[in-house]
């Protein structure tokens, strides 16, 4: 058997603790705070593999199909994400009086984004996620939200030649993740420049309210919530659920799927750094109380630095973090709560 002293837990431990995070917050005035953002979201984007790519300011989309799902109606395209790639757009549209205030919405790993959009193969299946809020894009739709959504890489209809199976569902982010990686890519990256190209889509209609946008999603769809709106000032409100944590204690710490990994991250911030970049604009931040993957307790303690952030901006009140007293689910209600007051 193998002696302890060739463990390697306490080397990556010792990285985690004595590494330099040299673009931690560190920021004591506005000022500086605007210095640092600045810094970060470049070397981030450097990270993510998108830096010098710049989505079109016109967006190009066939319009596919259009269903009626009684308070709105759901209309799906292939939106044109560039490099000649496609992916399934939804834009679920209330048939109350527009303007419409939007929301950009993210499926985490589901079978696919149907689900998010309600849209289940059997009762069964249906009575079980909808009683976890999981077709919250549909639920914000009936709400009178302008709903955008897209097929998030992996999943669904944008698999690759290599599927994982994983547990009741199959994806392909293991092949796709490393494949990307090895073109100095990432999942997540490739991830968020189809929501750059999805939020340029929805910001250009004509029945929405200008100079406002919502982002919301759980667990995967956290993921990509959290990072499009540190990027990007147009998401003037977000609610990620389900995924803001430490790197240390959840992706690092509990098994996640390949797509959660972004080379270098830890060499220049925590998770609490990345999202002190949303500041000022409002953001809540949701999550279990006994969720296994991301535990709650480094969710408070990075919560602290972005509450810092926003002390220093004067904006406490539009910094949340909510706890609901479940597991790894959504919970509409405390979206809800947070899109009706702030977007």
């Amino acid at each position: 058997m193998t002696g302890s002293q060739f463990h390697l837990q306490a080397h990556v431990d010792d990285l985690y603790a004595n590494g330099p995070r040299r673009l931690a917050l560190r920021a004591q005035t506005p000022h500086e705070f605007e210095l640092w953002r600045a810094a970060l979201r470049q070397a981030i984007s450097h990270l993510l593999g998108i830096a010098g790519r710049t989505p079109p300011r016109s967006v190009q989309a066939v319009h596919l199909t259009s269903t009626d799902q009684g308070a709105y109606v759901e209309k799906k395209f292939a939106l044109d994400v560039g490099e000649s790639v496609s992916a399934p757009a939804y834009v679920l549209v209330p048939k109350g009086e527009p303007p419409y205030k939007p929301v950009l919405v993210f499926h985490g790993h589901n079978p696919s984004v149907q689900y998010i959009l309600g849209n289940y193969p059997d009762p069964d299946t249906a009575d079980h996620w909808r009683a976890l809020d999981n077709n919250y894009a549909q639920r914000l739709a009936e709400a009178g939200y302008l709903v955008g959504v897209i097929a998030q890489r992996g999943f669904g209809e944008r698999l690759s030649d290599q599927v994982i199976e994983a547990e009741t569902f199959h994806s392909a982010c293991r092949q796709l993740s490393f494949e990307y990686l090895l073109h100095g890519r990432t999942m997540l990256g490739e991830r968020i420049w189809d929501a750059l190209h999805l939020l340029s889509f929805i910001r250009a209609r004509a029945d929405v309210v200008p100079g406002v946008m919502g982002c919301t999603g759980n667990s995967g769809g956290g993921t990509t919530t959290l990072w499009l709106a540190a990027l990007d000032d147009r998401i003037t409100v977000a609610v990620p659920y389900c995924y803001f944590c430490s790197f240390k204690h959840s992706i690092l710490g509990v098994q996640h799927c390949e797509c959660n990994y972004v080379p270098g991250i830890l060499t220049l911030a925590e998770m609490g750094d990345l999202a002190a970049l949303i500041a000022p604009r409002p953001v809540r931040f949701i999550a279990g109380e006994h969720d296994p993957l991301f535990p709650i307790a480094a969710t408070r303690q990075q919560f602290d630095t972005v509450q810092r952030a926003y002390d220093l901006l004067d904006a406490g009140e539009r910094c949340s973090l909510a706890v609901h007293p479940d597991e790894h689910r959504y919970d509409v209600a405390l979206s809800r709560a947070w899109f009706d007051r702030w977007l």
